[in-house]
């Protein structure tokens, strides 16, 4: 454990502060990397578009959820089940459980996520992959039109990088 600590950095980031990755569910801005955390973990929070849906999934890490704004449906090992979860709910899923979770609210939500353990072969690499890393000068789409929208303006943004 002492190596993992070796490398974890003091990170003091204020609201909106962090780097920021469109990815296909939504802005993503990573509040603590893995890479500055040692690989123990990662936290990111993400703003999702209304009707965002994310499929029923399983992985290696334990991903936690915390409703910071909006209205969503959580669904965890039982996918006929589902969890009505609204600001100030949190969700822990362990490592290979299947779940999925949906913005069912009018608008955009946000949720602050982490992923334990971190590191370079795990789901950040899946985002970093997959994502597009906004610079200062990126406009961020309108996070309360439909997910729909908000693919179109990755897709955009990929043709010019």
């Amino acid at each position: 454990m002492k190596e993992k600590n070796k490398n974890w950095k003091t990170v003091i980031l204020q609201e909106g502060e962090g780097e920021k990755i469109l990815f296909r569910i939504g802005l993503m801005t990573f509040k603590v990397a893995s890479s500055q955390s040692g690989d123990n973990f990662m936290m990111c929070e993400t703003a999702l578009p209304p009707g965002t849906n994310v499929e029923p999934h399983s992985h290696e890490e334990a991903e936690t959820f915390y409703i910071l704004e909006g209205e969503f449906t959580f669904y965890v090992e039982d996918m006929n089940k589902p969890i009505r979860c609204t600001k100030g709910a949190f969700v822990s899923v362990p490592p290979h459980v299947k779940h999925s979770f949906k913005n069912t609210g009018g608008s955009k939500g946000k949720v602050l996520g982490t992923i334990v353990p971190g590191g370079a072969e795990g789901l950040e690499s899946l985002f970093r992959t997959f994502g597009v890393t906004l610079t200062d000068k990126d406009v961020i789409p309108d996070l309360n039109q439909p997910v729909e929208h908000f693919t179109e303006t990755i897709n955009k943004l990929r043709e010019y990088r």
